[in-house]
């Protein structure tokens, strides 16, 4: 991927050219669409928030073009706009200001768990767009289930439905979390080698933002509606974060083999149960300093 950061440096037209081309492959190829808002990161960390927004809306105009081209669908430039691009313009533009990793996350957390007020507020019935091709799943597992009934699946369709709108912004918020990751990546390639790799393992959220997201759970336990799960979701995208920093971290500190931080990341994917231990792990981590503890164990 090096080779398109290095594009992306040559200009703003070569920028808004990554931006707008790995938007539309983004469209078949998901993880493309973070290639994209990191070219809009990495514009803006290097040469200010302006730079960042002019590129962002040539990526605009050129979004629309190949969107018009190939689908006949311009709009589907300002859906990227609003759902990559300016979260991603606005995490790089706090990043080059505070310096701070750990703020730039805090702050695309708050505006998550507002979007999640958002769409509760003015989208009531955002899941129910989802609710035809929901419907077709579930008769499908009806008919090949022998363990769950009809009606049960249905209940679970009701809940995934309500709980659509944390889901849809969990999944922004980590998009954009990765491109800033990457946008930030390349930036310590061409400027500071080996730069991204110390950040991140050091980061540290703190405590009053671990007592904040432990409140946030413990009102979803109390409560136990769909809204503040959704705001749980949200919460956990960025301790999931928090939480893979300290991995890192510990396979740095005790020299272990990459190889094992694969294996691990594998293991996290079929047992999910590791994460949340992780996660754990990064909610009481700003009280144990469980990196200075591992170091001591040297």
């Amino acid at each position: 991927m090096l080779f398109l950061a290095s594009f992306v440096l040559k200009g703003p037209s070569q920028a808004a050219l990554v931006a707008a081309s790995m938007a539309i492959l983004g469209l078949a190829v998901p993880p493309a669409a973070w290639i994209s808002a990191a070219a809009i990161v990495l514009v803006t960390l290097v040469n200010g928030p302006k730079s960042g927004l002019l590129i962002t809306g040539l990526s605009l105009l050129g979004a629309a073009l190949f969107a018009y081209l190939i689908f006949d669908a311009p709009q589907v430039a300002i859906i990227f706009v609003l759902l990559a691009w300016l979260p991603a313009w606005l995490s790089a533009s706090v990043l080059r200001q505070t310096v701070s990793l750990a703020l730039s996350l805090q702050g695309l957390t708050i505006v998550g768990l507002l979007a999640v007020v958002f769409i509760y507020a003015l989208f009531p019935n955002f899941g129910e767009y989802w609710r035809e091709p929901l419907d077709m799943l579930v008769q499908q597992l009806a008919e090949q289930s022998e363990e769950f009934t009809l009606t049960e699946l249905k209940q679970t369709e009701d809940w995934v439905i309500g709980f659509l709108p944390g889901l849809f912004v969990g999944s922004i918020l980590f998009g954009t979390m990765l491109s800033l990751f990457i946008g930030r990546w390349w930036q310590a390639v061409f400027f500071n080698p080996g730069g991204f790799a110390k950040e991140f393992q050091s980061l540290d959220l703190g405590k009053v933002s671990a007592v904040s997201a432990i409140a946030i759970m413990l009102a979803a336990m109390a409560l136990g509606n769909i809204f503040s799960v959704a705001m749980v979701a949200v919460v956990f995208v960025l301790y999931g974060m928090q939480a893979l920093s300290l991995l890192h971290a510990v396979v740095n500190i005790r020299k272990i083999n990459a190889t094992w931080l694969i294996a691990l990341y594998i293991i996290m994917f079929f047992i999910p149960h590791l994460l949340l231990l992780l996660v754990f792990a990064g909610f009481v981590d700003p009280w144990l300093n469980i990196r200075q503890r591992v170091r001591q164990t040297l």
